[in-house]
């Protein structure tokens, strides 16, 4: 008989999974709400309702938790669908521009890159690993989502085609992302001003044949 089952008067028995899960919440909160230096893993095991040594039983320190936090964000890919090979090429970046770029710009990711930016410089593999998990996986991704079309063509190779890439999304997100991070604006208008970017983007950067 299972014994994860808690006895009266005792809390439940939490898997490693469940644990695990439970303390990036708190950490997630715990750093939002303190900022990565001023955070302790006391106060983090407090946040989550364990003892420090659960804590440390899954997480060496606070890089190996801050690390484990970022990775534990939803991936970009699953915010950047495939779309229809047979769709216009066109068409095909306009969606896969607007997943990339809710990505960015969704409330998790918007959190965790002020937190990043906090401590950037007091933590610099910190956000190296945040930019090489979030924005060059997401660079890298739009490039193998375009490869059947004829949009990267003139793209020798793939840090031109990453450039390429690059200047779409500064000239869709640019400004709104400073927006989002200082002024904290609410997801309905950052769709609307995103959507609105995306069309003047694709009409000057990518013009219909005619």
């Amino acid at each position: 008989m299972s014994n994860s089952v808690a006895s009266p008067g005792r809390p439940p028995v939490l898997d490693e999974t469940k644990r695990r899960e439970l303390i990036l919440q708190a950490a997630e909160e715990v750093f939002a709400s303190l900022g990565y230096g001023d955070a302790t893993m006391e106060e983090i095991a407090r946040a989550c309702g364990m003892a420090k040594k659960s804590v440390y039983k899954l997480f060496p320190d606070k890089p190996a938790l801050f690390r484990a936090l970022i990775q534990s964000h939803d991936p970009v890919d699953a915010w950047v669908a495939s779309p229809d090979e047979a769709a216009d090429p066109r068409d095909r970046l306009r969606k896969l521009l607007i997943g990339l770029a809710a990505f960015i710009l969704s409330p998790r990711q918007l959190a965790l890159t002020r937190l990043v930016i906090s401590e950037a410089r007091k933590s610099p593999d910190l956000a190296d690993l945040f930019y090489r998990e979030c924005m060059d996986r997401a660079q890298t991704l739009m490039v193998e989502r375009l490869q059947p079309t004829n949009l990267l063509s003139d793209a020798a190779d793939m840090e031109r085609k990453k450039l390429l890439v690059d200047v779409f999304l500064g000239a869709i997100l640019g400004q709104l992302h400073l927006q989002a991070l200082i002024l904290d604006m609410d997801q309905d208008t950052l769709m609307r001003q995103l959507q609105i970017r995306i069309d003047v983007a694709l009409a000057a950067l990518c013009p219909p044949a005619t």
